[in-house]
């Protein structure tokens, strides 16, 4: 049984509608100013829309984003990107976590504004493993989520966490790391083929600028646990960093696959989603459904980027 998992992230939906100057005063100030002088040009609500039709069109089994949904954590940015998500997918065609834009303000983290909106695609189906809960945890006691496809098992992660002005970084934390153990171990993931999913990568990425501000800071512990658990998953898969790249865990030399930006125009690191074809418990080929600014549309490719 072939099954077809569509992959998008880091949209970065901007909405000032409404929006009181008393709400930028805080981190948000300097990320407006960074908006000002270069993400909005490059990062694009019609690219965005163009994005999700492909997806549809490309009729995956099920799709899932890994997070950067929004830009400064405001209420009309969740407000618009949950109105093209439902327009779109029912609540059992996606799946979503996190990432640290949708997290970017400790008000709105501790509101749970991104759970309130997205709470229809943040499933439970294995459980919440609340008896792993440790006292004084937020929202993010609710993760890893988990749903169950037919021959596929997926688990999501949240790495979101507020942080300073200039800052990006995320974190599993210790308490996550035990209910994600008590996650793969679950009997109905056994016979199944099984994604994790998460938003900020498993390893450092030099070449970037500034790139100990943007590190999944227990990403160590978190690949630890990963090599040696007895129940680890078959594929891992990430945004955060805006460009395509293929990886491994170092010993089980498990595929984690990072996914570019879905909204990025330009022909600069382009938009794109992948398809994560699935077939008799293996990952069989990715899809690198690449942006054409010219035309609006997306041309399937393989990994090297080559039309298919």
């Amino acid at each position: 049984m072939v099954t077809r998992i569509a992959h998008f992230s880091d949209t970065h939906v901007l909405s000032l509608k409404g929006v009181q100057l008393r709400e930028l005063l805080n981190k948000r100030l300097t990320g407006a100013v960074n908006l000002a002088l270069n993400r909005a040009k490059h990062y694009r609500v019609e690219v965005f829309e163009q994005t999700l039709d492909a997806v549809v069109s490309a009729q995956p089994d099920h799709s899932i984003c890994t997070g950067d949904l929004v830009n400064l954590a405001l209420r009309p940015e969740f407000e618009k990107v949950a109105s093209l998500l439902s327009e779109r997918f029912s609540s059992d065609q996606l799946t979503l976590v996190p990432g640290n834009h949708d997290y970017y303000t400790k008000e709105a983290s501790l509101a749970g504004r991104f759970e309130s909106y997205f709470g229809d695609y943040l499933p439970q189906t294995l459980g919440t493993f609340s008896e792993l809960c440790e006292e004084g945890e937020d929202q993010r006691r609710a993760y890893p989520i988990s749903r169950l496809l037919d021959g596929v098992g997926i688990i999501g992660l949240s790495t979101a966490i507020p942080t300073a002005s200039f800052m990006a970084t995320g974190e599993v934390g210790e308490a996550q790391l035990k209910r994600l153990k008590a996650a793969l171990s679950h009997p109905e993931l056994n016979e199944r083929f099984t994604l994790l999913m998460l938003h900020h990568p498993l390893f450092p990425e030099p070449k970037r600028t500034l790139d100990q501000t943007r590190r999944l800071a227990d990403a160590q512990a978190l690949i630890e646990q990963l090599e040696v658990a007895e129940s680890s998953p078959d594929l891992i898969v990430h945004g955060h960093n805006h460009e395509f790249k293929r990886q491994a865990l170092p010993q089980r030399m498990t595929p984690v696959i990072q996914v570019a930006s879905a909204s990025r125009a330009g022909s600069k690191h382009t938009a794109e989603f992948h398809v994560y074809v699935i077939d008799q418990g293996e990952l069989q080929s990715i899809e690198r459904h690449i942006h054409h600014p010219e035309e609006g549309t997306f041309i399937p490719c393989d990994e090297s980027g080559t039309p298919l």
